[in-house]
């Protein structure tokens, strides 16, 4: 049986919510940018310090954390991947 290719790759439509410069939620949760539009929608509210960055704007360190944990994750799944 061949195993799917994913290939991993950052969006500029994806974000993270980050406070302090740091993730406030697992690395897994990654929103597409319609998702945060429907949060703020129904009444969601940042708190203090919170803000939902562009994966691609995001320092160089967490960028390879995401990816690293995407891998891991696409892996575990029977995935092939590649960046």
């Amino acid at each position: 049986m061949t195993q799917q290719l994913i290939k991993l790759k950052l969006n500029d439509t994806d974000y993270v919510l980050f406070k302090n410069g740091k993730p406030v939620e697992p690395l897994d949760i990654i929103y597409a940018e319609s998702s945060v539009i429907e949060l703020f929608a129904d009444g969601f509210e940042l708190e203090e310090g919170e803000c939902f960055m562009k994966m691609t704007w995001l320092p160089t360190e967490w960028q390879e954390k995401y990816l690293d944990s995407l891998e891991e994750h696409y892996k575990s799944e029977g995935y092939k991947v590649e960046r």
